[in-house]
């Protein structure tokens, strides 16, 4: 029996050259974000959180150290607080408009908070916690705890 001997021939290089150009092109694509990593930088947000009863409002001061993962690792420290009495949509049926209506005895509770997080071209994060607008959070402290959405980021 006669064995073919395999030959290199020019469609083989490239065949070749096209798969290192397609390594070449996707490393330097992603590279760069690996390379640059993330900077770590104190980052403000602000988290609101609806319709809470005014003993929720009070019991949120300026300096408390916050909670905002759920394991409990991710913190940061609150830097202001604003309440404002809650409001809801309510469709009037008999002329089909819609209206803001306030909700009796109920807050949206503004709580704006500072945490060291690492900040990348791709995301902001406090730990393993991700902090983009409409994210929702866990906002809990001492004496007080409840979930909330990041409406604002100031960095």
């Amino acid at each position: 029996m006669s064995e073919k001997k395999a030959k290199f021939t020019a469609i083989d290089a490239i065949i070749i050259l096209v798969i290192i150009a397609v390594i070449v092109v996707g490393a330097i694509k992603i590279l760069p974000s690996f390379i640059n990593g993330s900077e770590k930088e104190k980052v403000d947000f602000t988290v609101m959180v609806q319709n809470k009863d005014e003993d929720f409002a009070n019991a949120i001061t300026i300096g408390d150290d916050v909670t905002i993962s759920l394991t409990e690792k991710d913190g940061g420290v609150v830097k202001n607080v604003e309440s404002k009495p809650a409001v809801t949509m309510v469709y009037n049926s008999i002329d089909g408009t819609y209206s803001n209506e306030v909700i009796e005895g109920k807050y949206d509770v503004y709580v704006t908070i500072e945490a060291d997080t690492d900040v990348s071209d791709l995301a902001i994060k406090a730990g393993g916690t991700a902090v983009k607008v409409g994210a929702e959070i866990p906002v809990r402290g001492k004496g007080y705890a409840s979930t909330g959405y990041v409406i604002g980021i100031d960095d």
